[in-house]
């Protein structure tokens, strides 16, 4: 938030100095974007300090159970957890209509799920899978996502998103507890729950892209993508058995995902491009590097030279795409792909008069390019218009 601000404030001085606007407006504008530099500060805070106050009520439970957890047996270590995951879950929910306790009130309500589905995962200890004790744990892990979803999705935009990753762990454990499928089978199921539910969110996102009557299906859907990450990864390993080939499938669903991103930055309405869609490309990004390195590097068992193409060649592109766009993290995810390969592949050729005539020129160019950029910005008419 101070960057933007920075950047506004910038703003009002040309403006000022180009005469645009008088010194009152200036001095009302700059007053303005002050407060609201000050307000995105102390939501940060907020949010900080109430994820340090969830790790710190798991940190509370673990230690608790440590020490009462000798007392009792594994059912009553089951109710234990299950009836602490109620409280906290139920404390979020009461404080969440509170603007000022909101963000502690999505971690606790986080926390609470998470300690509910431990509970649900640890009672196989007490009561074997199939059994009449292990359905009844199934049946309630199946059912704690449906009940308390819709609530989420009614009240903000920030449950629902938690809720569907949430709900694949739950759905996990029932089948688990409940039904007689092989793990493998699981996962299979878990990916097609997971892809109906992409297609369902996809769907309702183009016909409201805006988010006007269901804000909560943007960032619900961003976490679908990401929670796609995991399942990929483990259909791969599992199910497919793919080992060091398990990446193809995860480049192709990185692949998915920027599209998406890029789609929704490009086509979407002001609503849906939004500054922090820059901030979910430069984490995916980030990503490709080390899926980039181990697809050059393993998968395709190439040479240094092909991760500073298939990594340091994305990183040109981004940087390229993010000047035009002005998100500032994508270039700094730019400058940190371009610059790892580069590294490696200057390590891996050390002591190669090649190597350094090669760096020598490539670091000429970028000082070319930055004068270019800034010649450009000092011409009389770059800031017209």
């Amino acid at each position: 938030m101070i960057k933007e601000a920075d950047v506004v404030f910038e703003a009002i001085s040309r403006w000022e100095d180009e005469g645009l606007i008088d010194d009152d407006l200036a001095r009302k504008l700059r007053a303005e974007t002050a407060s609201e530099a000050d307000a995105g500060t102390r939501r940060l805070s907020q949010y900080v300090l109430a994820a340090t106050g969830g790790a710190v009520v798991l940190l509370a439970g673990g230690v608790f159970l440590d020490w009462a957890w000798p007392l009792l047996d594994r059912a009553a270590r089951s109710l234990v957890l299950a009836v602490a995951g109620i409280v906290v879950l139920a404390a979020g929910v009461r404080i969440e209509g509170t603007r000022r306790w909101r963000p502690a009130s999505y971690l606790m309500q986080t926390s609470g799920l998470g300690l509910l589905l431990g509970a649900f995962a640890y009672s196989e200890g007490a009561w074997s899978d199939m059994s009449a004790g292990g359905i009844a744990v199934g049946v309630l892990s199946l059912g704690a996502p449906i009940v308390l979803a819709p609530r989420a999705m009614r009240t903000g935009s920030v449950m629902p998103a938690v809720h569907l990753a949430m709900g694949l762990a739950f759905l996990a454990v029932f089948l688990d507890r409940a039904t007689p499928l092989s793990g493998d089978a699981i996962v299979w199921v878990l990916d097609a729950a997971l892809l109906a539910s992409t297609l369902v969110l996809l769907r309702l996102l183009a016909h409201d892209p805006g988010g006007e009557s269901r804000p909560w299906v943007l960032n619900a859907f961003v976490m679908a993508m990401l929670a796609g990450f995991v399942l990929v990864a483990t259909t791969a390993l599992g199910p497919l058995d793919l080992s060091e080939d398990a990446i193809w499938p995860l480049d192709v669903w990185l692949g998915v995902t920027v599209a998406l991103t890029l789609w929704g930055v490009r086509r979407g309405p002001p609503g849906l491009s939004r500054e922090w869609l820059g901030r979910l490309l430069a984490w995916l990004l980030c990503v490709w590097i080390g899926f980039g390195f181990y697809t050059a590097l393993e998968a395709l068992d190439g040479p240094s030279e092909l991760p500073l193409l298939l990594v340091g060649g994305a990183g040109v592109a981004a940087f390229a795409y993010a000047s035009g766009k002005g998100f500032r993290s994508l270039m700094g995810a730019a400058a940190l792909a371009f610059i790892a390969p580069l590294w490696y592949w200057a390590v891996e050729r050390g002591g190669a008069l090649g190597a350094v005539a090669a760096l020598a020129v490539t670091a000429a160019l970028l000082f070319w390019l930055s004068g270019r950029i800034g010649a450009a910005d000092s011409r009389p008419d770059a800031h017209a218009g």
